[in-house]
């Protein structure tokens, strides 16, 4: 549509002059005019002062033309050339019924695109485009019809108008495209124009982020005997974060808008960030069977992951087919390229909870019954064995267990979530002791420092007193509430390092945790750790803290965190073996049972 012009070109004298807050929009951020001002084109002294005036803005948002019908607009994107690193240009088609018609001629594309890949394919990371943040395009256009006054044509650029005021919030649907402003003077009483139009083209609209998080290293290691330490020592990363499962995320519809809150944004803010904390291994919880499936698995697996993934079992929450799907639960990633699967277990709290329902009395069985078996929690377990090369270990000597965890918990059910921790570190305590190996425990224990739970990893016993009100069931006679692992808070390091002091002041002197690691507009605590055994493993790095100055004062998840709970990493360097030791024997097919099955006998 050729822009409209004044009829009056007498009048043309005048132009107009506009000042943005900004040239870089940024999703939800307002843009806005700073300063508009009316005049003379011909910049003469002595000119008469501009007649009375108003402006005009209008916001225009570029898109792109179908690849079959140039003058229609896209509204579908083949996300398959897009995976593929394909022609884009091709990837755009006006409706379904195009790509339909276009698709015999259209797939040759993927099958050059394929063997290209293939081609140029090396054994480093391959740099993969992503998915506009909208996912797949399925509706780039909002409403079912644009006016023809709504789009404007101009050589191959296609701009719909998004707005028609002195400010502009850009949404969803903006991110990747510029923006452009028209902006004009009108005589106010004939609404005639009195200028040209004034047009600004900003830079393409970007989803906000938070500050980069870097790894801080700990001084303090640089103390252990050097001699031992070489560039063969095994070093590797884990990561832990709660994602919050699109299913849960409606409590936070409070505080964070609904476009931050939307699953197709949060998830390539979160995958964004994954990357680039670049762990060895990630220990992920609120993951949706779903979202793991067509995400997190096949874009983790692009860039040389491994992966296992253990959805919670539904058990007593009687989920139809569609629900099954977005039930959530742990998944755990590694690289390939420098570990391998050596043994995995699987827990499942409602099931491992038998032996104590079993144990209860009989009146009270039913009850013990649904307060524990109808809790779905599950873990994962795996034990990997490092290939990092010139390793001067023997293979089983650079094995590592790591368990990942997320605990149940509702308010007045504090001694199902110690029931759940108590059995996990029991099993993984024969673990460490038949394998002599370290073992490191991560996520979302629902548990706040010098809680019951908390208190049982890291002090080696839980001195719980059996009351009605924290054990209503009387569970906590069953329970081996001690162990003897060598088991301390990875995040606790801040507090005996040197040069921390920033990190310090994000940390709770008093529990020796973060002062958060969970934020809503309810709730502001710590629930997350990274626990490993100290006398096997040397703390070298912690990925730093955050405070309210960065993340904000009123909860997350927000435009730039995108989830309620912030990750926590750490760097870990396997301590030089003190001994020469023999081969361990095979491991225990299932430690939680032969556990559970001990405490059951030892009630006959």
């Amino acid at each position: 549509m050729a822009l409209e012009k004044d009829q009056d070109s007498n009048t043309m004298q005048w132009e107009v002059s506009v000042t943005l807050s900004t040239n870089q929009p940024v999703i939800g951020s307002k843009i806005f005019i700073t300063e508009t001002k009316l005049v003379n084109s011909y910049h003469t002294i002595g000119c008469p002062p501009p007649p009375p005036h108003s402006f005009v803005y209008t916001w225009y948002r570029q898109n792109i033309p179908c690849s079959v019908h140039r003058n229609k607009l896209a509204t579908v994107q083949c996300t398959s050339c897009v995976k593929l690193n394909a022609s884009i240009e091709k990837s755009y088609h006006c409706s379904s019924k195009c790509f339909s018609d276009a698709w015999k001629k259209h797939k040759r594309y993927h099958r050059r695109a394929a063997q290209d890949v293939s081609r140029n394919s090396t054994d480093n990371q391959q740099d993969v485009k992503k998915l506009r943040s909208s996912g797949s395009w399925p509706n780039l256009i909002e409403g079912s019809v644009l006016d023809e006054n709504a789009i404007m044509v101009e050589e191959d650029n296609i701009w719909i108008k998004v707005g028609s005021s002195n400010f502009y919030i850009p949404t969803l649907s903006d991110c990747d495209f510029r923006l452009r402003l028209h902006s004009a003077a009108v005589d106010p009483s004939l609404g005639t124009r009195l200028s040209q139009d004034n047009i600004v083209v900003t830079d393409p609209v970007i989803k906000p982020s938070h500050p980069p998080r870097k790894m801080i290293r700990l001084r303090n290691t640089l103390n252990w005997n050097l001699k031992a330490q070489s560039s063969n020592d095994v070093v590797f990363s884990v990561l832990t974060y709660n994602i919050l499962a699109d299913s849960l995320s409606t409590n936070a519809l409070g505080y964070c808008p609904n476009w931050a809150l939307a699953w197709e944004y949060r998830q390539e803010n979160l995958l964004d960030e994954i990357i680039k904390y670049d762990a060895d291994i990630l220990c992920l919880q609120e993951v949706q069977c779903d979202h793991f499936e067509n995400f997190f698995e096949p874009e983790l697996k692009k860039l040389g992951y491994s992966v296992m993934y253990k959805q919670r079992t539904g058990y007593g929450l009687f989920l139809g087919e569609s629900e099954k799907s977005t039930n959530h639960g742990c998944a755990t990633f590694y690289h390939s390229k420098l570990f391998k699967e050596i043994m995995k277990y699987e827990l499942e709290f409602d099931k491992e909870a038998s032996s104590v329902v079993d144990a209860l009395e009989p009146k009270i069985k039913f009850k013990g019954s649904h307060r524990l078996t109808s809790k779905d929690n599950v873990a994962l377990v795996v034990v990997l064995e490092s290939l990092q090369n010139g390793s001067n270990r023997d293979a089983f000597q650079s094995r590592i267990c790591v368990a990942n965890i997320h605990t149940h918990w509702s308010k007045g059910h504090e001694d199902v979530t110690l029931f759940q921790v108590v059995h996990l570190v029991n099993g993984l305590e024969k673990i460490v002791q038949s394998q002599q190996i370290p073992l490191i425990i991560c996520g979302d224990f629902n548990s706040r420092p010098r809680s019951d739970p908390h208190n049982f990893v890291v002090k080696g016993r839980a001195n719980c007193i059996s009351e009605k009100a924290n054990d209503p069931l009387g569970i906590f006679q069953y329970l081996k509430l001690h162990h003897s692992l060598s088991l301390d808070s990875a995040y606790s390091s801040f507090l005996h390092s040197d040069g921390v002091e920033e990190q310090r002041r994000k940390m709770n002197s008093q529990t020796s945790e973060p002062a958060f690691t969970n934020f809503t507009d309810k709730f502001f605590d710590t629930l997350d750790y990274i626990f490993y055994t100290d006398n096997s493993l040397i703390v070298e790095s912690l990925l730093e803290l955050v405070d309210l100055k960065s993340i904000g004062n009123i909860g997350i998840p927000s435009p730039t965190w995108p989830s309620d709970h912030i990750a926590l990493m750490a760097s870990f360097r396997l301590r030089p073996p003190s001994h020469w030791r023999p081969s361990p024997p095979p491991f225990p097919l299932n430690p939680w049972h032969l556990a559970a099955l001990r405490q059951h006998w030892l009630l006959l």
